[in-house]
């Protein structure tokens, strides 16, 4: 019985009496002046977070207090904490507990007040936010109360002390959703209220960093600029032990690179890069992989086999089309650069310096291998031509970002210029080969303007466009008919006025219902329908029409003439009888086989007979022409049969030895044939033993010959189950 309660009491004792214990005392300033309403709290420094329950937890209007413990505690020693709500700073005092207490008179110190609201880029209030203050003098100050409330609110006190002073706000929850503060509040005298503090909205990046055999990357450093190139500073941007990232960025767009920022010895490794990220949610950017690097040296010449220093690079992943992160992009004054490269396939894109003479830039594709230094050699920058211009609208407005492309005029070959595109001003300027080419102007989509086409322009000297105004989109849509019948196929082309030349979107094939849609600029047009090749009829031409908002235009051509009808195909052994009815007095009429004009008949005949080679399906068309118009097709499609001869199981045309063994190795299921018909020997309808004994005893000079076919390849004139289809 002892033994029992000495175990269950093996601890200390105090620890289960519930505590009523009173502590008292009274607050005062450093005149001694009652300070009123100061919060009280007590605090077990061995468990902090657990909370220690009073009543009576804060000041009279005399500076006097009497807190009743609610909870209970163990006997020892406890943290009393006094948090003004007037200009002094809290105070923190150790107190030994066994009892009530009274600790007689705090003095809190006076101090200054920094107060002030946190709201969200969305002007919402922000809540517990955490508030950090440092001095010039006395570094990171102790605060209490240093969240903001649910209105955002935040009142903190500091050491009147005057000096400079930051504040910095930070959001600590588990799933941040703003990006740190830091405010200089200058030099403090006093009371100070900040105002409305700002906190931009921000989303986690988090993903996986590995090197190039999929191995984690532990302390890699991640890095994010602003699209002016600036850098901004990132909070516990490193990857872990495991490679991981889990970084708190700013809502917006940014570049994101990731790299390795401390040397390993005989190490390097080439930087990951993300450009115009849009960061407006949290992002998983997956796995990230920073490769070991390999140096390419080389030297960058003019024509003239002159050094150029300043020429820059740029590199990409060549299966990807990903960007690869330079540190180091420009040419010395010897002309000379050292890349870091991943080794496989890479793109270099080489740009001459600037200012200076007209150069043309240039790709390079190279497989570097996993080995370091790699000289390349020289690249030639050869001498260009300037091509310059600027788009506006009717109105005179900028149009940016319009899609420029050039094509060599001789032979309609894309060229495949760098830099050629307007940029956001709305300017362009490409440099190119000296020769004839055809421009596209194409704008963003979305602008309503309809692209432009500049045909055989000449670039053999710096050439300006001066100002291009790129015309209001507007559509052609329509039917082309015959009749009233659609007449799908037909070419509609728009051919500018001014120049005579159809642009590449100035042409269109109509639909099978006859419909079809041209997407122009407004102006002059000729328009122009083509009827399928074959039909005879003429062009329908509308010349010299404005349009200046979208048109609908029909096309409608005389009628195809009449058809032939009543056609009738039938197989007669290995002829095909047509016959069929004129639908007019034709000119003539084509008989067409599988596609192809087989015969052209006088346009009064009603009847062809045709013997095409071969067995299977064969299609018959009949047109006829009338005053050089063609009817619509008619047609119909018949099943040829496979020729055979008696007993020849081979189908070789030849009856041997062989042919009775094919009967035998069908009959005890070892052989497929070809033709069944074929190995019915006696013609019964059958395959049976007979048919071989009939082949061997003919084969052998004593037996009958075999009924038809035979021995000319023919069809079974006797009509059975068996056939060769």
């Amino acid at each position: 019985m002892f033994t029992f309660l000495a175990v269950l009491f093996n601890g200390d004792l105090s620890t289960i009496h519930a505590q009523t214990w009173v502590i008292t005392g009274n607050v005062t300033d450093a005149a001694g002046g009652p300070i009123p309403a100061v919060d009280i709290d007590l605090v077990d420094p061995l468990n902090p977070a657990l909370p220690i329950l009073l009543s009576g937890d804060s000041t009279d209007l005399n500076g006097n207090f009497s807190a009743t413990i609610q909870s209970s505690i163990a006997i020892g020693e406890y943290l009393l904490q006094f948090e003004p709500t007037s200009a002094h700073l809290s105070e923190e005092i150790t107190i030994s507990l066994n009892g009530n207490l009274d600790i007689g008179t705090v003095a809190l110190a006076t101090g200054w007040l920094l107060s002030g609201q946190v709201l969200n880029s969305d002007g919402l209030a922000m809540s517990g936010i955490d508030i950090d203050i440092r001095s010039d003098q006395s570094g990171w100050l102790d605060l209490v109360g240093d969240v903001t409330n649910p209105q955002g609110f935040f009142t903190v006190a500091i050491p009147a002390i005057i000096d400079e002073y930051r504040i910095t706000f930070s959001d600590t929850a588990l799933n941040p959703t703003v990006f740190p503060t830091e405010i200089d509040l200058g030099l403090l005298f006093g009371n100070t209220n900040t105002g409305v503090v700002t906190m931009d909205l921000a989303h986690t990046l988090t993903g996986l960093v590995i090197d190039e055999n999929g191995i984690p990357l532990p302390g890699i450093d991640m890095n994010a600029y602003d699209l002016s190139g600036a850098p901004l500073d990132l909070f516990n941007d490193d990857t872990n032990a495991s490679g991981i990232f889990n970084v708190l960025v700013p809502q917006g767009t940014w570049e994101i690179r990731h790299r390795l920022v401390s040397p390993i010895a005989g190490e390097e490794r080439v930087p990951h890069v993300v450009n115009n990220l849009i960061v407006s949610s949290n992002i998983d950017m997956g796995t990230v992989v920073v490769p070991l690097g390999y140096h390419l040296l080389g030297t960058v010449l003019s024509s003239t086999s002159t050094p150029l220093e300043g020429a820059t690079f740029d590199a990409e992943y060549t299966t990807t089309t990903n960007p690869i992160y330079l540190s180091s992009d420009v040419t010395n004054a010897a002309g000379e650069f050292d890349l870091l490269l991943p080794a496989g396939l890479v793109t270099l894109e080489v740009d001459p310096p600037l200012p200076g003479p007209v150069r043309i830039s240039k790709r390079v594709h190279i497989d570097l291998p996993s080995s370091s230094p790699i000289n390349l050699g020289s690249i030639l920058l050869e001498d260009g031509i300037n091509v310059t211009g600027s788009f506006t609208n009717s109105l005179g407005s900028s149009i940016p970002l319009v899609d420029v492309e050039f094509y060599r005029t001789a032979n309609g070959q894309l060229y495949d210029t760098l830099h050629e595109n307007g940029n956001v001003d709305g300017d362009f300027s490409a440099v190119v080969y000296a020769d004839d080419y055809n421009l596209t102007l194409t704008p963003p989509v979305g602008s309503n303007l309809a692209p432009k086409y500049i045909y055989n322009l000449p670039c053999y000297t710096q050439t300006s466009l001066g100002t291009i105004v790129l015309d209001t989109a507007v559509s052609v849509t329509g039917i082309v008919l015959t009749a009233l019948s659609p007449l799908p196929g037909t070419l509609i082309e728009a051919t500018n006025a001014s120049n005579g030349v159809v642009p590449p979107w100035g042409s269109t094939l109509s639909n099978a219902d006859g419909t079809y849609q041209l997407n122009l600029g407004s102006g002059v047009w000729t328009l122009t329908a083509t009827a399928p090749i074959g039909t005879g009829l003429p062009n329908e031409v509308i010349p010299n029409i404005t349009i200046d908002s979208n048109l609908s235009q029909d096309f409608q051509f005389p009628s195809l003439s009449d058809s032939i009808f009543n056609l009738n195909c039938a197989v007669n052994t290995q002829d095909v009888n047509l016959t069929w009815e004129n639908g007019t007095t034709y000119d003539w009429i084509q008989v067409i086989r599988n596609g192809l004009l087989i015969s052209t008949l006088a346009g009064t005949e009603t009847s062809f007979v045709d013997t095409p080679s071969g067995s299977g399906s064969v299609e018959y068309s009949l047109r006829g022409v009338a005053f050089g118009i063609f009817s619509e097709p008619t047609n119909c499609i018949v099943d040829l049969p496979i020729l055979f001869v008696r007993c020849d199981s081979d189908m070789n045309s030849v009856l041997t030895i062989s042919d009775a063994i094919n009967m035998l190795g069908y009959l005890f299921s070892s052989t497929n044939p070809i033709c069944l018909d074929a190995l019915d020997c006696n013609d019964s309808g059958s395959i049976n033993i007979a048919d071989p004994v009939l082949l061997l005893d003919l084969l052998f000079g004593t037996g009958p010959l075999p009924p038809m076919p035979y021995p000319a390849p023919g069809v079974d004139p006797t009509p059975d189950s068996i056939n060769c289809i």
